[in-house]
């Protein structure tokens, strides 16, 4: 693999692409704020608004009597919901609310530099300066909205913020202007916008969070389907099912996990096939022998006086174990079906459970059935009697005098569920994953003596699987055992 198809090396990339793209996201949003006007939202920052209304408020109060000072304060106090008021250099108020001024704004206030010497010019809508209102004698100050100084105090008990700024008012004009303070309080730490306005931040964040997800969404997406689709096909390769192959035309490294993916499935089915071919062609080359064995053991017993047939007796049960034991091997051998070469087709449970009780029903063993007539899955009708009756040969075999065994089939969505119960001690918890291997037994409940050799459930599980279904156990609450088959239902 190139360093370049990496699966690193794209996701960096990708990094880098998204960082230039909220760059220019940035560029763009900065830059449309020079296009719009000045009332806009997004138009300028927070922190030109207050110079903004002091800049008003000193053409106002200049152009107005002492006396009106306090409306013209209370007007913009309700206008921008921020507490105005006008210090003299002495810490006096002289116009706006009334309020006792904590020791630390009242400090900050008179260390403040003197500001700008003069109010600045009133001008209409077309720029130009009203006579009425000029301003006094001298040069104007640079720039349509001077630099005043300016400070920032948060005080607790109540928690209040304050903002000042020193403003020139003309008191008595002609006469020097008068360098005041203009101080606006606000319970709000943004000061409803006039200290610092949130909001082109948040659309900023806003943006840039949505153009990053997006910008992401198509990368994840290739990352987490084809692992997804990984995830499903380990899943059935661990139940046995090895026909699994994953188109994965990737040169990263999930194409790489993909194709390694599909060399483990191919690997483990020549592994299971082999296995099984050497059970079958071992039981096969058995049988011949253990026949002729089985043969001269009744020539003798008949031949052997009354002191020895007891020991011949014994050889003979030896013999017939391992005889059931080839013809067990046999028969797991015969079960391994390509899938392929199967046809599973609708086919109704009820039919086939009769016929399956017909053959395996033992005395003394009480079975109970509950399968509707008209329940049909998707299955090969020999597979699946050959799967359901191991399992009841098992149930019978080892809870047939426990209690009843019961025979359920239903529907669950697009799957037919068909489960055999008993009501025996049921198998060790951590035995229960390992039940469906070749010639694994519990050995707690299932032993030579039973006659047991482990490939009866790994039959059923070989046959299950060729009809494309799955199986599984569980343990019953408080006792009992259950083996359910899960097939495609038939619609």
């Amino acid at each position: 693999m190139k360093p370049h198809q990496s699966l690193f090396a794209r996701i960096l990339l990708w990094f880098f692409l998204n960082l230039v793209l909220l760059a220019v996201i940035l560029f763009g949003f900065f830059n449309l704020q020079f296009r719009l006007g000045p009332q806009s939202p997004f138009a300028g920052s927070a922190e030109d608004r207050l110079p903004i209304i002091g800049h008003l408020l000193s053409r106002e109060l200049s152009d107005a009597a002492p006396a009106k000072w306090n409306e013209i304060l209370e007007r913009y106090s309700a206008a921008y919901r921020v507490d105005f008021v006008l210090l003299a250099r002495d810490g006096r108020i002289l116009a706006g609310k009334t309020m006792i001024l904590p020791p630390e704004v009242r400090a900050r206030a008179a260390a403040m530099p003197m500001g700008p010497g003069r109010p600045p010019p009133f001008r209409g809508m077309g720029g130009h300066p009203r006579d009425e209102m000029a301003p006094p004698p001298g040069p104007p100050p640079p720039g349509p909205f001077p630099r005043s100084p300016r400070f920032s105090v948060r005080t607790t008990n109540p928690q209040q913020y304050w903002v000042g700024l020193h403003i020139p008012v003309m008191i008595n004009p002609p006469g020097l202007p008068a360098p005041l303070t203009l101080l606006a309080k606000s319970d709000s730490m943004t000061g409803h916008g006039m200290f610092f306005d949130p909001t082109p931040w948040v659309v900023i964040a806003v943006v840039l969070i949505l153009v990053s997800v997006i910008w992401w969404i198509p990368l994840i997406r290739g990352i987490t389907r084809p692992i997804t689709r990984m995830k499903t096909a380990t899943e059935r390769i661990a139940r046995g099912q090895f026909d699994v192959r994953l188109d994965e035309k990737r040169a990263d490294e999930i194409g790489e996990l993909g194709r390694s993916i599909n060399d483990m499935a191919a690997r483990l089915e020549g592994y299971v096939k082999g296995q099984k071919r050497f059970l079958g062609d071992v039981a096969h080359e058995l049988a011949s022998p253990i026949a002729r064995i089985n043969l001269g053991l009744g020539v003798l017993e008949q031949r052997v006086d009354e002191a020895h047939r007891p020991r011949v007796a014994d050889v003979a049960q030896e013999m017939q174990h391992l005889s059931d034991l080839v013809n067990e091997l046999l028969s797991f051998s015969r079960a391994e079906i390509n899938p392929a070469k199967v046809n599973p087709a609708p086919t109704l449970l009820a039919p086939i459970v009769r016929r399956v009780l017909e053959r395996e029903r033992a005395d003394g063993a009480e079975i109970r059935t509950a399968v509707d007539e008209q329940l049909a899955a998707i299955a090969d009708p020999e597979l699946l009697a050959r799967a359901l009756a191991n399992i009841v040969r098992n149930a019978v075999l080892y809870a047939g005098q426990a209690g009843p065994i019961d025979i359920a089939a239903r529907r669950e969505r697009d799957e037919v569920l068909l489960e055999v119960r008993d009501s025996g001690p049921g198998v060790p918890e951590a035995s229960l994953v390992q039940l469906f291997e070749p010639f694994y037994r519990p050995e707690a409940s299932r032993g030579r003596e039973t006659g047991g050799v482990g490939l009866g459930l790994a039959i059923v599980k070989t046959c299950v699987q060729a009809c494309r279904g799955a199986v599984s156990a569980r343990n019953l609450t408080p006792h009992g055992f259950a083996v359910t088959i899960a097939l495609r239902a038939a619609d």
